[in-house]
């Protein structure tokens, strides 16, 4: 079989497939990106290809080269294409991987790669592509994955996850699973679902009333019978006409469960119809939550699944479910997708508990990759406290080292104004371990109560003191980034930082002779040591992605922008691209400073 891969830039097909290639290594498969066919082919990079003959010439040579490969003899082949491959030249005899991250519609900026509309910034042109490619992408894709953000590399349990993933050898997954119409866009793509889920130990599969018709929740009964079936009730309807059809008899006898939600009236209707012993009661508005209760002991399940807006709100629910957990489920939502780390802490905590493998039906369902890594019932989790914290690499980069002690490590949302509020209550879910990041890192120092510690990255719950422990290994983190070129002593009166934030004291006292800049007004700081200097030679980016970002000087012209931040669409990527300056992200920086962090935990762990 042939597998097309599809993705947007920058998403890491490639380095997918260098994985790939280790996970498959006793099966005769052959990887190829197509780019770098081209590339051989040619004799030119994509890049030169680009500006030599236009991206109407590259593209007829993509599509020649695809077909020619397709003709290659195989047992079985992985093809990469290009985020811009035209995806109606693919034959329908091709299984199409579309491989995803969530941080995709947010934009990448390249410095290596051909600008395609150079007269919009190089965000602009991603996002525009983009948006139009997605559409492309999701009505083609055969199987969507889903990867997390951050790097693969000596992360042993991230890559057997991501093995069981691709090559459909899951078991034992639990939880439960929305089936969504995209499903049954292709046959092939139908087939593909069987084959993934089918006898891999999923608790649930709900078939939901507002999301499939009637024809495909009954070939999904008929075609997949041995799995455990809820049919959700969601749409309004003739009632009395639906309960005296036979047809509705026969459903409701092959479903294991069914869900009726308070929103469209209390259960009494249902009850006459289905066994109390198979009825899920569930509600999503929290106005009615008083009246709802009345019927737990009506039902043989109780899923409370409304909209959550605070932690506070968050406890209430929590509360409520661990009072009887055996009979309660709840499923906090956001529109903001704030919840799935709360979601995947009560993995195997609670009947009811859906993941995603790909958009799914709820933005705060976790996606199957994070669901699988996360342990049942754990007692104590790490976490990334920020705002945002969504792209962030830190889950997957510590993943191994918690594994180990059987611990989850999660992405939380915490709001400045909701420090004092979510700190003391994920304690007491479980929280030992904490990375802090943007805007709490002084609001973690005043936790630790360490007159001397300014801004802490980094958090340990010593239980046996009943105390916060903290560090900061910014410090770290920043000198293996500049020091990689030697440019702290003699080069720190060519040095320009842009911005600063939370960083600037630990920058400052790192390089004191540097210039200081804001990067709202543009403006010198007081007592920037070479602010009148016409030409430095590096620029550190310490600035947000933001409205009130300007950027520096195109005249600046330096040589070298070091980047604090990893994140793909950071404005340092653009302003080294503007000015042609060499460019190191953040990476380098990250990696140090987690390290470091690891280096911390270890210690008390040991003193404690």
């Amino acid at each position: 079989m042939i597998t097309a891969v599809i993705g947007h830039r920058g998403t890491g097909k490639t380095e997918l497939m260098m994985r790939l290639q280790l996970y498959l290594r006793d099966v005769s498969v052959e990887l190829i990106d197509l780019d770098t066919e081209i590339e051989k082919k040619i004799g030119k990079t994509i890049p030169e290809l680009f500006l030599e003959h236009g991206e109407t010439y590259f593209r007829e040579l993509e599509r020649q080269l695809f077909l020619e490969t397709l003709q290659k003899p195989h047992e079985e082949m992985y093809l990469v294409l290009g985020a811009g491959f035209d995806l109606a030249v693919i034959p329908e005899s091709v299984r199409v991987l579309w491989v995803k991250r969530r941080t995709d519609l947010d934009g990448r900026i390249f410095l290596n790669r051909p600008r395609l509309n150079p007269e919009m910034s190089p965000l602009e042109e991603f996002i525009k592509r983009a948006e139009a490619r997605e559409q492309n992408y999701r009505h083609r894709a055969d199987e969507v994955y889903l990867m997390p953000e951050g790097l693969f590399e000596n992360h042993h349990q991230a890559m057997a996850i991501e093995k069981a993933l691709l090559t459909h050898t899951l078991h034992d997954v639990g939880g439960a699973l929305t089936v969504l119409p995209d499903v049954f866009l292709t046959e092939r793509r139908w087939e593909l679902f069987k084959e993934r889920y089918s006898h891999k130990g999923i608790s649930l599969i709900e078939l939901r009333d507002d999301l499939l018709s009637e024809e495909q929740i009954q070939r999904i009964l008929n075609e997949m019978p041995s799995e455990c079936f809820v049919y959700s009730f969601r749409e309004e309807r003739e009632w009395d006409l639906f309960w005296n059809q036979e047809r509705t008899i026969e459903l409701l006898n092959k479903v294991a469960w069914v869900d009726w939600p308070w929103e469209l009236g209390s259960p009494e209707r249902v009850l006459t119809h289905v066994s109390k012993e198979k009825l899920i009661l569930s509600l999503h508005d929290q106005t009615y939550l008083k009246e709802w209760q009345k019927f737990e002991d009506q039902v043989a399940h109780m899923k409370y699944a409304p909209e959550v807006q605070s932690f506070s709100e968050l406890s209430v629910g929590h509360q409520w479910q661990r009072t009887s957990s055996a009979k309660r489920s709840f499923l906090p939502r956001s529109k903001q997708s704030l919840w799935a780390w709360y979601r995947l802490y009560q993995k195997g905590k609670q009947f009811i508990n859906f993941w995603k493998e790909d958009g799914g039906s709820a933005g705060d369902q976790p996606s199957l990759w994070w669901w699988l890594m996360t342990p049942n019932k754990t007692a104590h989790f790490a976490a990334v406290l920020g705002d945002p914290v969504y792209h962030s690499f830190t889950p997957l980069e510590h993943s191994d080292f918690f594994h180990k002690k059987r611990m989850p490590v999660f992405a939380i949302t915490v709001r400045r104004e909701e420090w004092a509020e979510a700190v003391p209550l994920l304690k007491n879910l479980g929280l030992t371990h904490a990375a802090v990041t943007a805007p709490h890192k002084e609001n973690a120092a005043k936790l630790c109560q360490h007159p001397e510690l300014k801004a802490v990255n980094t958090l340990y719950w010593n239980e046996a003191q009943g105390i916060w422990q903290g560090t900061s290994t910014d410090d770290q983190g920043f000198l293996e980034l500049i020091e990689g070129v030697g440019m702290i002593a003699p080069l720190q009166k060519e040095i320009f930082v842009w911005g600063g934030g939370g960083t600037l004291e630990m920058i400052q006292k790192a390089l004191p002779h540097a210039s200081y800049f804001s990067s709202r007004t543009g403006a010198p700081r007081t007592g920037s040591a070479g602010a009148l200097a016409l030409e430095p030679k590096i620029v550190i980016w310490a600035a947000p992605r933001s409205s009130e970002t300007v950027m520096p000087p195109l005249e600046w012209q330096p040589t070298m922008v070091f980047d604090l931040n990893y994140k793909e669409d950071s404005l340092g990527r653009e302003y080294a691209q503007k000015c042609g300056a060499n460019y190191q992200s953040g990476l380098v920086m990250f990696i140090a400073q987690a390290q470091g962090q690891r280096g911390f935990w270890r210690q008390c762990e040991e003193q404690s």
